[in-house]
């Protein structure tokens, strides 16, 4: 039987003509096939694709004419050329070696967003000729000049800082680490007077590795290498061909230990690259549990330069250089980067602003600062802008006293303040002040405005007293409808300046003498611990809790504002009195020098920190340990103004009462603690509370569980890793 025909329309022959090659047998034979079912739309538009010439190929540039695909939704994407050097495959990106003389790095190159880009900034790197930097417009050419002096550096900064349209291309794959219009050293005498201060301390790191982040014209990079005359110095900067001609000098030095790699120093899988023997060949990796970890590595020195003209938020934080920090601090305790070698030192120039972590008052201390007392063993200030309108929230008393005590010790150890270089606190100290004058707290101070008007009122600036135009031209007006004398307004003013300053005389030396209650109640406490007859010791008690009751009267008195205040004068006088003092300011060794704004370029003031890391064993002994002291610091700093009571109950429930019988430091006033918690504020635990606090955490039967402190960390648990038992 045969089949049944279909009904419809009878579908059409098409001819398909092959073009012809060598290969081919049907040479323009055209073959009819049956079509497919018509679709309904638009009939797509055919499209030419030219295949070029490649060796090794027959058909030499042949266009073969191929429907179209459907067209997608979605912006046009860019056209792309393909580079070809010496390969057969369509769009092959490989480069020729040979063209640039050196061998590159292939995986590096993957790493850039523009292959081109990438071309450019090894071939700038390698053999930098003045044809091949012209011919790429994203790279501003510079002619190369000889760079000597500060003004030379100036000209030939501001030549850079204005390329041409498009060079924001030229940063990397992780361009968001970068640090844009970064603010670069040009004066070398402030990096001599920096080496001078930092010369006893860095006697132990001569002959050591550096590794230098961001060297932008080598200023710093030079002096330090100079003073240290280091086995290998490696700069890591992610803009070669910005800095090359500054740079050059110090490459091309015979028996030259630098050595410069075109990555991004802040963008840790760049920096990890240089973490192996290829290029740190004298520094042995430690494994997990090597005592070696917790022991500085005078061996290695880390200096960069994290700072930015315009700081732009990052992740939360201020700035990129506030993120640099913080990562920096956890891979101390981590043993990440580069502290896998040991305790290594750092140097970092960055901006003022992200000076969190070494904060001059106590309403700075807060999460950061915290935890860098706990990853350093120090943080010293070298430079410093002074922006003295930032450090006004304490007394000035604390500050003087501190300042007095820091220049006897540099006296003693040989060292002077450089002229130009004193800070306004010194200056003040020299002009003989003593901190003692009852003066405004707040930056907005009346005291100097109503100075200023009363001289300009006894030099006679302005009358006191104004009469009407009309009384005065008016001689037979009687005396006794005459109206009284009108004030000046120049002379209300400086009386309304005199009651204001009077209210403010009485509320702060109200305020003064409730801080000094607050210090009486703590002497008792001290001396009743020291105490050697149990009868006295306990008379002593009794009598600062007498007191303590007295002075919560005098306080809930108070306005809140005013409460709020005299807490933060009594915990900042705490604060200062701990032995050490609860801020690495208030542990300084030596006054900083003040830098200028004409000191860098662009003019921005910078200030260089010195990070020297503690030494921590017990982190080593069990990472839950970085975990817990994290969620302390955490918990603590949600609310650093609170009693310490409080912040002890709000961790867990019972986890007050454990805590209280574990830590014998939180209430031994000998140890910086206090028998009456509530007069203790959360922003004044020492390290050697949070140290003891981790330890009896750990050992708390009925602590909340490692992972759910992660969550609230915001981190997650990896399954290999168990709580301790």
């Amino acid at each position: 039987m045969s089949p049944q025909k279909k009904r419809g329309r009878k579908p059409k022959f098409q001819a398909l003509e092959q073009s012809g090659s060598s290969t081919n047998t049907y040479n323009g034979t055209i073959v009819e096939i049956s079509a497919q079912p018509k679709k309904r739309g638009p009939k797509p538009k055919s499209q030419k694709v030219i295949y070029p010439a490649s060796p090794g190929s027959i058909d030499n540039g042949t266009i073969v004419e191929t429907s179209a695909q459907p067209k997608k939704r979605g912006p046009k994407p860019k056209s792309q050329k393909a580079v070809q050097t010496g390969s057969s495959n369509i769009g092959d990106r490989s480069l020729d070696n040979k063209t640039l003389g050196q061998k590159i790095d292939e995986k590096g190159l993957e790493n850039r967003i523009d292959g081109g880009i990438a071309l450019m900034e090894e071939r700038a790197l390698n053999s930098p000729r003045k044809s091949d930097l012209r011919s790429d417009w994203r790279i501003p050419y510079v002619e190369e000049a000889p760079i000597n002096t500060k003004s030379d550096l100036i000209k030939y900064l501001s030549t850079i800082s204005n390329p041409k349209r498009g060079a924001k291309k030229l940063l990397l794959e992780n361009r968001k680490y970068d640090v844009t219009n970064r603010v670069n050293i040009i004066d070398s005498k402030l990096c001599d007077e920096a080496l001078q201060r930092l010369a006893p301390s860095l006697e132990k790191h001569k002959g050591c590795d550096i590794i230098d982040l961001n060297p932008g014209v080598g200023v710093w990079s030079s002096k330090l290498h100079d003073f240290l005359q280091p086995r290998s110095h490696i700069l890591m900067e992610p803009h070669p061909n910005s800095y090359i001609p500054a740079l050059k000098p110090l490459l091309d030095t015979p028996s030259s230990k630098y050595r410069i790699v075109p990555e991004n120093g802040m963008s840790w899988a760049h920096l990890e690259r240089i973490l192996s023997p290829e290029y740190l060949p004298f520094q042995p990796i430690l494994k997990h549990g090597d005592p070696e970890l917790e022991r500085p590595n005078n061996t290695l020195l880390v200096t960069a330069n994290i700072s930015g003209y315009h700081s732009r938020r990052f992740l939360g934080f201020g700035s990129v250089g506030s993120v640099v920090v913080y990562q920096f601090l956890s891979a101390i305790r981590s043993h990440a980067l580069f502290q896998h070698y040991g305790k290594v030192r750092m140097l970092l120039w960055m901006n003022s602003d992200d000076t969190k972590v070494i904060p001059r008052n106590l309403a700075g201390q807060k999460k950061t600062a915290m935890e860098a007392l706990v990853t350093c063993d120090h943080i010293e200030t070298v430079v410093d802008s002074d922006e003295s309108k930032r450090h006004c929230s304490r007394e000035k008393r604390l500050d003087i006293e501190r300042v007095r005590s820091v220049v006897e010790n540099m006296k003693r150890r040989g060292f002077e303040i450089p002229k130009g270089r004193e800070t306004h606190i010194l200056k003040d100290l020299r002009s003989g002040a003593t901190g003692s004058e009852i003066e405004e707290l707040s930056p907005k101070s009346l005291q100097k405005s109503l100075q200023q008007m009363n001289e300009s009122f006894a030099r006679g600036d302005f009358e006191k007293n104004c009469l009407p135009e009309e009384d005065l031209h008016n001689e037979l007006l009687d005396s006794k409808r005459r109206r009284l004398p009108k004030k000046t307004p120049e002379y209300e003013r400086m009386r309304e300046l005199a009651r204001r300053n009077k209210r403010r005389v009485s509320k702060t030396q109200r305020l003064s003498d409730l801080a000094d209650d607050y210090d009486d109640i703590l002497a008792l406490y001290r001396q009743s611990f020291l105490s050697k007859c149990p009868t006295e010791s306990q008379a002593l008690k009794i009598q600062a809790r007498s007191q303590t009751n007295i002075w919560r009267e005098n306080l809930s008195a108070l306005p809140p504002a005013d409460a709020a205040e005299i807490q933060y004068i009594c915990d900042s006088r705490r604060s200062y009195s701990q032995d050490p003092p609860g801020m690495f300011w208030d542990r300084r060794e030596f006054e900083p020098l003040r830098a200028s704004p004409d000191d860098f370029y662009p003019n921005k003031t910078l200030s260089l920190l010195d990070f020297r890391p503690v030494l921590t064993p017990f982190f080593s002994e069990n990472p839950a340990y970085q975990d817990i002291i994290s969620y302390l610091i955490m918990q603590l700093c949600l609310v650093p103004s609170q009693n310490l009571k409080q912040a002890l109950d709000s961790l867990a429930p019972g986890a007050l009462e454990w805590l209280i019988a574990e830590c014998p430091s939180l209430t031994d006033p000998l140890k910086n603690g206090c028998p009456d918690l509530e007069l203790f504020s959360a922003r004044c635990v020492t390290v050697e509370m949070l140290t003891e606090m981790t330890k009896a955490w750990l050992r708390w039967p009925f602590r909340p569980h490692r992972d759910e402190i992660l969550h609230r960390l915001g981190s997650e648990a990896f399954s290999d890793q168990t709580e301790p038992e």
